[in-house]
C-alpha cells in the first residue's frame, strides 16, 4: 500500500513538471516562430539606410578634404559611428547637407584638378593657398650645338675665297637640378626662392678633328621673387597676377674662370617684372604673359688686346642688354589628376655694350615651343614633365625637365571631423 502511494506521487510530480517544461520550451521558441515579415523587412531597410547614411558622411568628409586642397593628412582617422550615432549626426546636419554640397561642388571640381593648378603655378598664372608650402625639385637637361667658320683671306668672287678657312663645331650639354621653394602668404601673396645647382660640359671640334673639352660643376645664380594676385576671374575678366624677381651673381661667371671651366652664372644682377593673365573655359585654361628683365651693369677685368703683352688685363664696363619677352599657351585638364600644357616662349635681348661700344653678335632672339604634362600620383605629390624645342639659333635645340613638387600645409583650415556620439 505504501509502495502504491509512492508510485502515484511520483507520477503526479512528473505530470506537473512536464507541462511546465513544455510551456518553457514554447515560450523560448515562440519569438522565432512568430516574427512579423513586415517588421523583418523594416529592420533590413533600416540597416540599408544606415549604410547609405554612413557612406554619405564619408563622401562629405572626402569632399571637405578636397575643398581644403588635399594638402593635409587624409581623413582616414575619423571615428566609426554606431548606427544610432550616424542617425543623430545626420539629424543634426541634415538641414545643411544640401546647401554644403551645392555650394562647394563647382569649387571642388576646379580645386580637385591639382595637376592643372600645378601647371598654372609653374607658369605664374596661379598662387598657392595661404599657408601652403611647396618644394619643387626639378632636373633639367639642355643640349645646344653651333658651327663657326673663320676666314683668314679675301674673296675674289662670291663663290671663290682666297686664304685659310677654319671651321669649328661646338656642343654644349647642361644638366641643371634646381630646388624651388614656394610659400603661399596672406592677402593673396606668394614668395619663392630658386637655387640652381648643376653640371655643364662644352666640347669643341675643329677641322682637324682636335677636340677640346671644358666643364664645370657648382651653384648657379640664386634668385628670389614675390607674386601678387591682382584680380580674380569673374565673368569675362581673367585672373591677373604680377610678380617681381631678383637674380643674384652667386654662380661662377665667365670673367672668373680657369682654362678648363665654363660659366654657371651670368656675372650680372638682374631685376625682372612680369604680368600674367589666365582665363578658364572648362576643361581648358588659357594663359599669357609679358615680362621685362633689366640686366644691371657691372665692371669686369677683360683682355687689353695688347699684341706685345697677351696676358694684359684692363677694367671694362659692361652694360648687358635688357630683355623683353612673352609667353602664350593653354592647359587642358584631362581628369582631376592629369593635365597637358602647350605653350610658346619668346624673348628678345638687346646687344651688350662694353665701354659704350656694342659687342658683335650679342643681340639674341630666343623662341621655344613647349609641351608638358602633370600627374598627381598621391595627395600633395606630383610629377611634372616638360619637353621643349628651340626654334631659333640662340636657343638650345633640346630641352627636357622632370620635377617632383611636394606640398604641405603649414597653417590654414584642416579637414572637418564629426563628433563622436
Amino acid at each position: 500500500m505504501l509502495r502504491q502511494r509512492w508510485i502515484q506521487g511520483l507520477l503526479a510530480a512528473i505530470l506537473c513538471v512536464a507541462p511546465a517544461e513544455a510551456q518553457t520550451t514554447q515560450a523560448q521558441t515562440a519569438p522565432a516562430q512568430t516574427i512579423d515579415p513586415v517588421e523583418a523587412k523594416l529592420q533590413e531597410a533600416l540597416r540599408e539606410r544606415d549604410a547609405i547614411i554612413r557612406n554619405l558622411l564619408e563622401r562629405v568628409s572626402e569632399l571637405e578634404w578636397r575643398v581644403n586642397g588635399g594638402f593635409t593628412s587624409r581623413p582616414d582617422d575619423r571615428p566609426v559611428l554606431s548606427p544610432a550615432g550616424v542617425r543623430a549626426a545626420v539629424t543634426a546636419v541634415n538641414p545643411a547637407v544640401n546647401t554644403v554640397v551645392n555650394s562647394t561642388y563647382d569649387t571642388t571640381e576646379r580645386q580637385a584638378t591639382e595637376a592643372l593648378d600645378q601647371a598654372l603655378i609653374v607658369h605664374g598664372g596661379l598662387l598657392l593657398p595661404n599657408g601652403t608650402l611647396e618644394i619643387d625639385n626639378t632636373a633639367s637637361y639642355f643640349s645646344a650645338a653651333s658651327d663657326h667658320i673663320t676666314v683668314n683671306g679675301f674673296a675674289l668672287l662670291p663663290v671663290l675665297v682666297v686664304g685659310d678657312i677654319a671651321s669649328q663645331r661646338t656642343r654644349q650639354d647642361y644638366l641643371l637640378p634646381t630646388l624651388t621653394t614656394r610659400l603661399g602668404l596672406p592677402k593673396r601673396f606668394q614668395m619663392d626662392f630658386m637655387i640652381p645647382y648643376g653640371y655643364e660640359l662644352i666640347r669643341s671640334v675643329d677641322a682637324n678633328n682636335n677636340q677640346t673639352t671644358s666643364s664645370s660643376f657648382g651653384m648657379g645664380d640664386v634668385s628670389a621673387g614675390v607674386s601678387k594676385q591682382l584680380t580674380s576671374e569673374h565673368g569675362h575678366w581673367p585672373d591677373m597676377l604680377g610678380s617681381v624677381r631678383f637674380k643674384s651673381t652667386t654662380g661662377k661667371d665667365s670673367f672668373n674662370l680657369s682654362s678648363n671651366e665654363v660659366a654657371l652664372g651670368t656675372g650680372f644682377n638682374a631685376v625682372q617684372g612680369s604680368l600674367t593673365v589666365a582665363k578658364s573655359s572648362d576643361p581648358v585654361v588659357f594663359f599669357g604673359g609679358v615680362n621685362y628683365t633689366a640686366n644691371l651693369s657691372a665692371s669686369h677685368m677683360v683682355s687689353a688686346n695688347d699684341p706685345t703683352n697677351p696676358d694684359a688685363k684692363t677694367l671694362g664696363r659692361f652694360n648687358p642688354g635688357d630683355a623683353v619677352g612673352f609667353q602664350l599657351g593653354s592647359i587642358l585638364a584631362l581628369n582631376p589628376e592629369v593635365s597637358m600644357t602647350l605653350g610658346w616662349d619668346q624673348r628678345f635681348t638687346r646687344a651688350t655694350l662694353l665701354n659704350g661700344t656694342p659687342i658683335p653678335s650679342s643681340y639674341l632672339v630666343e623662341g621655344t615651343l613647349r609641351l608638358g604634362t602633370s600627374y598627381m600620383y598621391a595627395p600633395g605629390r606630383m610629377v611634372d614633365l616638360t619637353f621643349g624645342v628651340g626654334l631659333t639659333p640662340d636657343t638650345p635645340s633640346l630641352q627636357f625637365s622632370v620635377g617632383f613638387p611636394l606640398r604641405h600645409t603649414l597653417w590654414g583650415p584642416r579637414p572637418h571631423k564629426l563628433p563622436v556620439h
